[in-house]
């Protein structure tokens, strides 16, 4: 496996950072129409704070393994419980090129007997077909646009307890992980690349997860050392799609990582042990990096995602993974911006993130209207994604040139 080694990055220039109020406010249209979004929350009470007991339980998380193969805690299965379950697998639809994310929603959504195809998503949030990725919040904003009777739930930090108990309530679990691609897309390519799989079942006794993956087949097992280590590298992500009325048990399944606070909390602390245990893993690294900047903690969260690039991240990283863009543009780091994507937007032009996040960097040097020709560009490239219309709001609202 060739990789292409980082040279540590010499200082460059920090740029005034930029104000960036929510979505919510850049969006309303008059103070009034803020106040009226802010007090109409049907979900409001599925959004209550831990009381403080709830947040006193995070210190009985215990995390025991050097090598990131389990995340054990102090509840859970006992070693005595054997469990055992396989969801019926949806039809199997195999994926177009750069389409798994689109194909494994519309696997998920038909498991809920709800008619859906790889094309017909696509169409809506992924509409280039050489725009190389679809994120998890993507997937979130088409369910939630075009399916209100349904949730999800992103959480960090998933063990097979998670896994398993969403799996016994009949609920399968969308996972992105590490992929080996036979195909090389230019000289060196290290064929590292970000895959999304549908759990479909597990059993313990012979430690194996069933999963469908959309370009290799249905009903596929994998030994769970082997799934836990190819997830580690995306925070140990997972997504759940369900019908309203199974929010109850997604809640008892989950426990604390029901609620994001916590969630969050548990996945730092877990992230922090592993950086320290692990400080030439540049997943450990940037997975803490990543759980900083949740954290908001943006100067630590630098810090260590320097130390992730440095250690060397694959080739393709970035085109699925933005915490560290992020970090850079609310930071007022332009010429990081530029280092991190321009070259991987010279192999492949089409990632409307990318061009957003080289849009940012000039806007940060004060290059306006070069940075508004970058958020035209990404809207040529996918003019539904919410986070290339949060760039145009924004361009009209708050700049002035």
């Amino acid at each position: 496996m060739t990789r292409m080694y980082h040279e540590p990055a010499s200082a460059k220039k920090a740029y005034e950072p930029l104000e960036f109020p929510d979505a919510q406010v850049l969006f309303a249209e008059s103070l009034e129409n803020l106040s009226v979004l802010q007090q109409e929350d049907p979900l409001a009470d599925l959004r209550q704070t831990p009381t403080p007991s709830e947040y006193s339980r995070v210190a009985e998380w215990q995390y025991l393994d050097p090598n990131l193969n389990y995340a054990v805690s102090s509840g859970g299965l006992s070693p005595e419980e054997t469990v055992t379950v396989q969801l019926i697998p949806p039809v199997f639809e195999h994926a177009d090129l750069y389409n798994d994310g689109a194909a494994i929603l519309s696997a998920d959504l038909r498991y809920w007997g709800v008619i859906e195809n790889q094309y017909h998503i696509a169409q809506r949030i992924h509409p280039n077909r050489n725009d190389p990725f679809i994120s998890l919040p993507d997937i979130q904003d088409y369910i939630s646009d075009n399916y209100e009777n349904f949730m999800t739930l992103v959480r960090l930090n998933g063990t097979k307890d998670n896994l398993a108990a969403l799996l016994q309530c009949g609920i399968p679990v969308i996972l992105p992980v590490q992929y080996h691609s036979p195909f090389s897309f230019w000289l060196h390519d290290d064929h590292l690349e970000c895959r999304y799989i549908l759990l479909l079942g597990y059993d313990s006794s012979s430690t194996t997860f069933f999963y469908q993956d959309s370009f290799r087949g249905n009903t596929l097992q994998i030994q769970e050392s082997e799934l836990l280590s190819s997830w580690y590298p995306y925070q140990r992500k997972y997504l759940v799609i369900y019908p309203e009325d199974k929010d109850t048990e997604v809640r008892e399944a989950l426990s604390e990582d029901y609620f994001d606070e916590l969630n969050t909390q548990k996945a730092l602390t877990k992230f922090r042990n592993d950086s320290e245990m692990l400080p030439n893993d540049p997943y450990a690294q940037y997975n803490y990096a990543a759980l900083l900047h949740k954290d908001n903690d943006n100067n630590g969260a630098w810090d260590s995602f320097k130390k992730a690039y440095e250690l060397t991240l694959p080739q393709r990283f970035f085109y699925s993974q933005t915490d560290m863009l992020q970090t850079a543009l609310e930071l007022g780091y332009a010429d990081d911006l530029t280092e991190l994507t321009a070259p991987l937007l010279n192999r492949n032009k089409n990632d409307e993130i990318l061009t957003l996040y080289l849009g940012w960097a000039e806007i940060l040097r004060g290059n306006y209207k070069e940075g508004v020709k970058l958020f035209e560009k990404a809207e040529k490239i996918n003019p539904n994604s919410q986070t290339v219309r949060y760039a145009l709001k924004y361009k009209d609202t708050m700049l002035n040139y």
